[in-house]
């Protein structure tokens, strides 16, 4: 036996390097196997969800950076998606929990440059949000029914609304010596007070809004108030100077203010006052001067009968005012400024030496950015996406310069234009502007917007959320930007009203492009051929073939627009924006029926050249004398 263990031993010493190359290829061979299990672990989600190993989670966090560098998303995306690693350390593995919320971070982040939501520096960690979020009627283009307001309200309200800046001008039930100021569809005072308790029944704050310098056409348009122009012939601005002029604000904020009982703030407009400094009185003045005295007698007259209101201003007739002037009335004790800028640059039109000046004036301020009538008098439904760059500015504004304030910033008003003045014709209705309003509203409250508010935002205005699949975001504001794809089939109120802005869209677009064709681009139905009623019948008959079909679709949309706005608006309002928007294309297509059929009667023509026109001889244009 001990010759045969001897033999064996012999034997191995000989062996010994082949067996060291064996033992070293087996352990090889071993650890590549562990070393393969420990990767598919790491690098493959399991079937049960099982958590990453560390290797899976430096992934995530570099594919994070990628998207961050070559996105730009919003600091509010940032926040949304950038991963926590502070609790792992070493090779502790992440939860299940924290993996399952990064990996649809990083599909949100994903979409995020799908839904064409302008780029905005937000602070991602402490994202701003104003603390009151105003949103403003503007009744003097269209009133709304108060059966309306009771659904907008809430409607409001669930998307982050604090209160109403209500603009009656002459939709205010005026009464004794101003009752002739009010329109003849104004509000009466029951339905002033059903407005207001519905508005406190959806816990929103109403602060009014009355004229006192500028934009004072609603009244001063009256024979029995032209007196108090600045400008005889133009009722736009309130003469400064005049007794009777601070006579007649006292009646006008006594009785808005008896109506409004429990109200904490008064806005007293003040701006665009574009004719100052003109009469005999007040050109003696520095502008400066009559501004400031103006501001001061109207906050006496107010404070005298109602020492708690605190009042507001538009500031815009305050940016090039010095700083000293206004601290020599001490205007910021007697009105708060509310700065407004509808563009996205709000720089541009309040730099940083105005925000210095206000805060060494003023305690606090306000902001107003708009949702709607800001791009256009004659626009019908707004552009989403400006508007929302217009608030998403502001918040950055707000978050940089409420630090100089004192007291910060009281709020944000969200404005809402449904005339561009008294006598301007209607622009965006209300309804057409819920969408505008929605996404706007949602973001000054969170700070931001992106695809982790969509439930909030598509359940707000009852929109169906199941057509948005993986690779179709629920909004597009690059190739959508009026909304009428994504919300179309939404149920807001109003809704049907919004729907109906495409069509008018469409029918506005294919009756320019007939009117264009016929009119410019077509050589028999020209103006000259109408004046000289020299054409060619059958080609008459080409150009109003397609005539039937499209005024028929102009006429329906008159029918439809009806049936849209009777939830909404009053008879009046409704007439207006019809005669306005629509009834133009109508008058159109029939003077082109009319002059086709002028055409077409003629069956024998002269011998050219044609009479030559007559009226152009007052142009210099000879004539010949045969």
């Amino acid at each position: 036996m001990n010759s045969y263990v001897q033999h064996l031993g012999l034997t191995a010493w000989r062996k010994k390097s082949a067996l060291l190359i064996a033992i070293g290829l087996l352990s090889i061979i071993i650890f590549g196997l562990q070393f393969s299990r420990v990767s598919d672990k790491a690098l493959l989600k399991e079937d049960n969800g099982g958590p990453h190993m560390i290797v899976a989670e430096s992934l995530i966090q570099s594919n994070v950076k990628f998207v961050e560098s070559n996105q730009r998303p919003s600091a509010a995306k940032v926040e949304t998606v950038e991963p926590n690693l502070g609790s792992f350390t070493d090779l502790e593995q992440p939860s299940r929990d924290d993996i399952a919320r990064r990996r649809p971070s990083i599909e949100a982040l994903e979409t995020e440059q799908q839904l064409g939501i302008p780029y905005v520096n937000l602070n991602s960690n402490n994202p701003y949000i104003p603390p009151k979020r105003i949103v403003h009627l503007d009744l003097k283009g269209a009133p709304p029914l108060v059966s309306f307001l009771k659904k907008f309200f809430p409607l409001i309200r669930n998307m982050g609304a604090t209160g109403l800046l209500l603009e009656y001008e002459d939709m205010f039930p005026y009464s004794g010596i101003l009752k002739n100021i009010s329109a003849k569809n104004a509000y009466t005072p029951a339905q002033i007070a059903e407005i207001l308790d519905l508005a406190e029944k959806s816990q929103l704050e109403v602060i009014p809004l009355i004229q006192t310098f500028g934009h004072m056409e609603f009244a001063l348009k009256h024979i029995e108030l032209a007196k108090l122009r600045e400008v005889p012939g133009s009722p736009q601005a309130l003469c400064p100077s005049r007794n009777s002029s601070l006579d007649f604000i006292r009646e006008m904020v006594e009785q808005v203010v008896s109506l409004h009982p429990k109200i904490k703030y008064l806005h007293i407009g003040c701006d665009e006052v574009f004719q100052m400094g003109e009469c005999e009185i007040c050109r003696l003045e520095l502008q400066e001067t009559l501004f400031l005295k103006h501001v001061q007698n109207v906050s006496r007259i107010i404070h005298e009968r109602h020492p708690h209101l605190r009042l507001i201003i538009w500031d815009d007739m305050l940016r090039h005012l010095s700083q000293q002037s206004m601290l020599d009335v001490n205007l910021g004790a007697l009105v708060e400024p509310m700065v407004w800028v509808y563009a996205e640059d709000v720089y541009r039109f309040v730099q940083p030496p105005v925000w210095d000046k206000y805060a060494a004036v003023f305690k606090t301020a306000w902001a107003a950015s708009a949702f709607k009538g800001a791009f256009g008098e004659t626009l019908f439904v707004p552009d989403a996406k400006r508007h929302l760059e217009n608030n998403l500015r502001w918040l950055e504004v707000m978050s940089q310069q409420s630090k100089i304030f004192k007291r910060g910033f009281s709020g944000l008003v969200l404005t809402g234009w449904q005339r561009y003045d008294h006598f301007a014709v209607l622009c965006e209705l209300l309804p057409a502007g819920v969408p505008s309003l929605g996404l706007s509203l949602v973001a000054a409250t969170y700070g931001y917007f992106n695809s982790s508010l969509k439930n909030k935002f598509l359940a707000s205005l009852t929109c169906p959320q199941h057509n948005s699949g993986r690779n179709q975001p629920f909004i597009n504001l690059d190739a959508d930007p009026f909304l009428w794809d994504k919300l179309g089939r939404c149920m807001f109120p109003g809704s049907p009203f919004f729907r109906l802005t495409y069509r008018l869209h469409a029918m506005e677009s294919e009756v320019d492009e007939y009117l264009k064709a016929t009119k410019r681009h077509k050589g028999w139905m020209t103006d000259y051929n109408i004046r000289h009623n020299y054409s060619l019948p059958l080609r008459v008959d080409e150009l109003v073939g397609d005539l039937p079909r499209i005024y028929h679709g102009t006429t329906s949309l008159v029918r439809s627009a009806v049936d849209a706005m009777v939830d909404v608006f009053d008879n009046y309002t409704i007439s207006e924006w019809i005669e306005q928007k629509i009834y133009p294309y109508i008058i159109q297509l029939e003077k082109i029926q009319n002059q086709s059929i002028a055409l077409k009667s003629v069956n024998q023509w002269p011998a050219r050249p044609l009479p030559p026109l007559r009226d152009l001889q007052r142009l210099g244009v000879p004539l010949p004398t045969n």
